[in-house]
């Protein structure tokens, strides 16, 4: 019932993509061509060849990043994430061909109008449609009868995280324990088997120690029942559901933390996107707004233009870090992070900082790739060492490159903070490290820009 279910939303998903890419394609035809005719020209052909080539290379991607797996665990915003990659993709590939086959029978702004219908519909029409399956699924849609064996403990943990999460499509039909377990009326171990032979189950899950053969006993039990045997491990570690299983051969290795950008093609694609930005802020904006700031700079006191720091960055490599300078030359200045109410900051260092225009010189860190335009915050050296000691996994957040904004600083977690409010700000950077995405970044950027024209 279930894998028919699932198959079927699948089937919905990829349907309502072809619809969408296809409805976007008509559309920008419409509007590119309302006064050029296109139909029994010469270029007619291209553009349905285009059509298709389109659709095949969406199709092809979305196979790639797996946006069609709508199994257990429905969670709207990392499909969008994923569909997010798919589309820019989408483009790069297009456009790679494009070039390297040297076509210009294609409107540009046929492409333009092309990709800004298709990002329009299809993002949100994945939003929306998970949103629909979870709420459908929380209602009672497709469940499997499962039975739990084993360990009392953690028999009542995984009930109340089935409890909580209906849309995952579990209805728990007995308990099975030598032990007692809270909130259930368990049945012995023995009367699994009679259970089995008089009641349909569609799954039993297993909680017992790696010693003896209890896991092996009820895998075969189960098979016998024509039932699917699941396993709830006890790693003797926290668990995480970014936790994956890799094989290498025949032995499985279990990694504990789940890291996007440990592909390569995600580190290419944010490298890329980091690229780009950070050339065009270069050419386009720094040309004639770094003069006025450097001059004013200047006016504002003695010193340098530039304040020049060595930061920790990505695997806990040291690098010079670049700002405008917002102090008066002191002797503290690589020591001691700037406060509220810092004596030491100019009133035009106080602007500065306030719409964040002293860390525009960072583009340059990232154009030489010390520096991504999201991610952690880099600290100075002496707050590396001492928070290293203190902070559980402030480490970790120096597996990815350090950023111009961050999601701990549009959370409001920046600046000179507490203990505990760096404990805070390390969660939401290893948060950002495990769950990273386009679509992530891209929601961050646009915050930053709101709260670097409101100035806070």
């Amino acid at each position: 019932m279930q894998a028919r279910y699932t198959r079927s939303s699948q089937i919905v998903l990829l349907l309502g993509d072809v619809f969408w890419l296809n409805l976007a394609f008509l559309a920008a035809g419409a509007l590119r061509f309302q006064e050029i005719k296109l139909q029994g020209t010469e270029y007619y052909d291209y553009y349905v060849q285009l059509g298709v080539f389109l659709n095949l290379l969406w199709l092809l991607l979305s196979l790639v990043f797996k946006t069609y797996n709508t199994g257990l665990s429905l969670e709207p915003r990392k499909s969008v994430g994923k569909t997010f990659n798919v589309f820019f993709w989408h483009i790069f590939m297009l456009l790679l061909l494009l070039v390297s086959l040297k076509k210009s029978e294609y409107s540009r702004l046929f492409l333009t109008y092309f990709y800004l219908f298709a990002g329009a519909s299809i993002l949100p029409w994945h939003f929306f449609y998970l949103r629909f399956l979870r709420i459908l699924r929380q209602r009672g849609g497709g469940y499997r009868k499962a039975i739990l064996v084993g360990d009392a403990q953690r028999l009542v943990a995984f009930a109340d995280t089935i409890g909580q999460r209906p849309e995952l499509g579990l209805q728990i039909v007995g308990v099975f324990s030598d032990q007692p377990v809270p909130g259930f009326q368990a049945q012995p171990l023995s009367a699994v088997e009679p259970y089995l032979k008089k009641h349909r189950v569609d799954e039993l899950y297993g909680a017992f120690s790696q010693e003896g053969d209890a896991l092996q006993r009820y895998f075969y039990l189960a098979d016998a029942h024509l039932v699917r045997f699941k396993v709830l491990p006890d790693l003797g570690l926290a668990h995480s559901k970014n936790m994956q299983i890799d094989f290498y051969g025949d032995v499985p290795v279990l990694s504990l933390r789940k890291e996007p950008l440990e592909q390569l093609h995600n580190r290419w694609l944010k490298r890329s996107g980091d690229v780009v930005v950070a050339a065009l802020v270069l050419l386009l904006v720094l040309p004639w707004l770094f003069p006025l700031l450097a001059l004013a700079v200047r006016l504002s006191g003695g010193g340098p233009v530039l304040f020049k720091q060595v930061r920790s960055g990505y695997q806990n490599r040291e690098f010079t870090l670049y700002k405008f300078r917002t102090m008066v030359p002191n002797a503290q200045a690589h020591r001691q992070q700037a406060s509220e109410n810092d004596a030491r900051i100019t009133p035009l260092g106080r602007f500065l900082r306030r719409h964040h225009l002293d860390e525009l010189p960072q583009f340059w860190n990232i154009l030489k790739g010390d520096m991504s335009l999201v991610g952690p915050r880099p600290h100075m050296l002496a707050h590396t060492e001492a928070y290293q000691k203190a902070i559980s996994q402030f480490m970790v957040r120096h597996f990815v490159k350090p950023g111009l904004t961050g999601l701990a600083q549009v959370q409001g977690l920046k600046g000179a903070h507490d203990l505990q409010q760096m404990q805070e700000r390390v969660q939401a950077d290893v948060y950002y490290l495990e769950n990273w995405s386009a679509l992530l970044d891209f929601s961050i950027l646009l915050r930053t820009v709101g709260v670097a024209l409101k100035g806070d």
